[in-house]
């Protein structure tokens, strides 16, 4: 048997995820995992872990005070992690106690 084309690992896995309809849901996953990157840390600490449902982030806060201060950074927020993926992918973001 004869191999005609080299094809990488990588290439096959994005191949399998764009034809079954996955790349949706790990571009989601990638965008909570930004989430620490966009607003340090320290507050995400403070925060629960984030999760998406149809472009949009749903992140439990701790206290009033830190939902009033994410909640004014929302729009930076979201626009900081959108260029992290290259791709619009959180659509709104909302805080919740």
């Amino acid at each position: 048997m004869e191999r005609r084309d080299a094809v990488t690992v990588g290439d096959v896995l994005r191949e399998c995820l764009e034809k079954s309809s996955m790349q949706g849901r790990l571009d989601e996953v990638r965008a909570c995992d930004a989430f620490p990157l966009v607003v340090g840390n320290h507050l995400a600490s403070m925060c629960g872990r984030p999760y998406m449902k149809n472009g949009i982030m749903t992140i439990g806060t701790s206290n009033a005070s830190l939902r009033s201060d994410l909640n004014m950074r929302r729009g930076s927020i979201m626009k900081a992690i959108n260029e992290i993926l290259d791709k619009e992918v959180v659509k709104e973001i909302l805080f919740k106690n």
